[in-house]
């Protein structure tokens, strides 16, 4: 069975649009430049994700229909990625 681990966002990184992120989740056996982030929407934790490719610091998709949504979570992917970055570096 795989093995990830998580990086605490909560509080790290400024949410807006009711989006607070949570957490970073990535293998933790094997190299893999992406990590799962994850969110709550209006104080709800969401089922699904937000796919990061921690390199290129992008997410993915688009993930929701409101456009300021999105380019909300664009805006935070480069923060979000160099803090991933800093806690594996620092490890």
């Amino acid at each position: 069975m795989a093995k990830f681990r998580t990086i605490d966002l909560k509080g790290r990184v400024p949410g807006a649009y009711s989006i607070e992120f949570l957490g970073a989740e990535m293998s933790e056996e094997y190299y893999v430049p992406f990590a799962i982030i994850r969110y709550s929407l209006q104080g709800v934790e969401q089922e699904d994700g937000f796919r990061l490719d921690l390199d290129k610091q992008v997410f993915l998709d688009d993930y929701f229909e409101d456009k300021k949504k999105n380019e909300f979570i664009k805006k935070v992917a480069p923060k979000i990625a160099k803090l991933v970055g800093a806690v594996l570096s620092s490890e």
